[in-house]
């Protein structure tokens, strides 16, 4: 069993009056615990509210299984639109590809591969610095969009710009420290950004309708956000970062450079500009917009000015794509409402659904876990939704007991004996969560969990709203 001291915990007498005056009654029929349908509702309240600009396509999957994908206004699925900023973690990829390969070494100074950088505190600048945005450059250009000129020439001339900042000493959101770094990857490798991006990326993902061509021309790419992509395409990538480097049995990166990839290399300096609303912390090309208490990274997201989207959902073991082409600022409300989908209906590795809430006349309270359910997880915490607003209830742990246990109109799926852990009290959204961290003296344990609440004027006598349970099995 787990540890029982997850805070106001209810005495045998208040569980008395609140559960046990039940009578005996009719069993509910099973069903599943969790939809992402509150993922359809939000893209189409995006589409009523936008018509003109709102249309959408979104794909979620977890263990490699897709668990929803739909189309929305005039988008297919097929649908190629501009990520702009998104390009970002593609040309990481590129870059990381390349250290694999031993050609290149994050911490590799521009300026031992273009000698125009080797002078001054330029000559501090490395590969990191440019694809974490702390290299000291300017934050745009008109040389990252001159059509005329080549990736290479480009960074010649660049060099010649002063810089805003120290090497390594302010993190300024921008493009030109990642154009100049592609620069880098063309003269180390003797290959073109295209090349590079074929061979290493695309090809071994099957990313067939993604290439440089969204903003810009063929001979000077915008690496930092000249990509065009479509939902199946940026899924295969996203699905190779929560693999660790892996897609379709082909290891595409390493798992320690996608570890890096989403390792924060920012927060230890000041910010010096940021369109984040979290002013998140950012790794290598990509943002890591929540982490542990230990500092490693549960989400990380690939964004552009445009409103496309990628993420990768490490606390699910899942990842996602938005695609739409609009304007960031409106559409990553939308986004972000649909990570809280995915956390309400996902149930992360260890987490496992045993019958449905109850009884059926009502809506049906929802648990789960916030993340994986292994013994070092310390951040672990139970979370309920659409359960009776500014309402109490209480948590339940016992044994797992899959046919249910019919208590007037409501199911218990624990037994044979409850222990109440916990009290809660939902907020005006009807929602509650506790902490319940787990130990790795916990490894190989399995507990159920099932929480009950006051409905006052619903559909029941009794006035209690049960959620389904939940099949917790610690893993290591």
């Amino acid at each position: 069993m787990p540890n029982r001291s997850w805070s106001n915990r209810l005495s045998p007498r208040a569980w008395s009056l609140f559960w046990t005056s039940c009578v005996l009654g009719a069993a509910v029929a099973q069903g599943p615990c969790h939809d992402l349908q509150g993922i359809t509702s939000i893209a189409q309240e995006l589409l009523s509210t936008y018509p003109a600009d709102g249309s959408s396509c979104v794909r979620y999957e977890q263990f490699g299984q897709q668990r929803y994908e739909q189309a929305f206004g005039s988008f297919t699925l097929g649908q190629v639109v501009p990520i702009a900023s998104a390009t970002k973690t593609l040309s990481a990829a590129v870059l990381m590809s390349l250290v694999d390969s031993g050609v290149l070494s994050l911490d590799d100074r521009v300026g031992q591969w273009l000698p125009e950088w080797n002078t001054g505190l330029r000559a501090q600048i490395t590969l990191r610095m440019c694809f974490s945005h702390t290299a000291g450059m300017l934050a745009a250009h008109p040389l990252v969009g001159d059509d005329t000129t080549t990736l290479r020439q480009a960074a010649f001339n660049l060099a010649s710009v002063p810089l805003q900042a120290v090497p390594g000493n302010r993190f300024v959101y921008g493009g030109v420290s990642m154009h100049v770094a592609g620069a880098v990857c063309e003269v180390a490798s003797g290959q073109s950004w295209a090349q590079l991006f074929a061979q290493r990326i695309a090809v071994p993902c099957q990313l067939t309708a993604t290439d440089y061509l969204g903003i810009g021309s063929a001979t000077n790419p915008r690496i930092a956000g000249g990509a065009r992509s479509n939902l199946r395409d940026f899924a295969n990538f996203m699905t190779m970062l929560r693999q660790r480097g892996q897609w379709n049995g082909v290891q595409v990166l390493s798992a320690a450079s996608v570890d890096t990839m989403l390792t924060d290399q920012t927060s230890s300096v000041p910010i010096g500009s940021t369109p984040h609303p979290q002013q998140a912390p950012y790794g290598i090309g990509i943002w890591l917009d929540r982490r542990d208490s230990l500092g490693r990274t549960l989400v990380a997201s690939a964004v552009g000015a445009f409103g496309f989207a990628g993420w990768v959902d490490r606390a699910h073991d899942g990842s996602g794509v938005f695609v739409v082409d609009f304007d960031n600022p409106i559409t990553w409300p939308y986004v972000q409402r649909m990570w809280q989908v995915i956390d309400d209906a996902v149930l992360p590795p260890g987490v496992s659904c045993l019958g449905q809430g109850s009884p059926p006349c009502a809506a049906g309270a929802w648990l789960n876990g916030s993340s994986s359910a292994r013994g070092s997880n310390v951040d672990f915490a139970l979370r309920a939704s659409q359960v009776p607003p500014s309402m109490p209830g209480a948590l339940l742990l016992g044994d797992p007991a899959p046919g249910g246990v019919p208590i007037a109109d409501l199911l218990a799926f624990l037994g044979p004996q409850l222990d109440v852990v916990a009290g809660l009290v939902a907020d005006a959204n009807g929602r509650a969560s506790i902490a319940a961290p787990l130990s790795p003296t916990l490894v190989g344990a399995q507990f159920g969990l099932q929480s009950v609440w006051l409905s006052p004027g619903g559909c029941t006598a009794l006035g209690l709203q049960g959620s389904h349970a939940l099949t917790v099995t610690v893993l290591p």
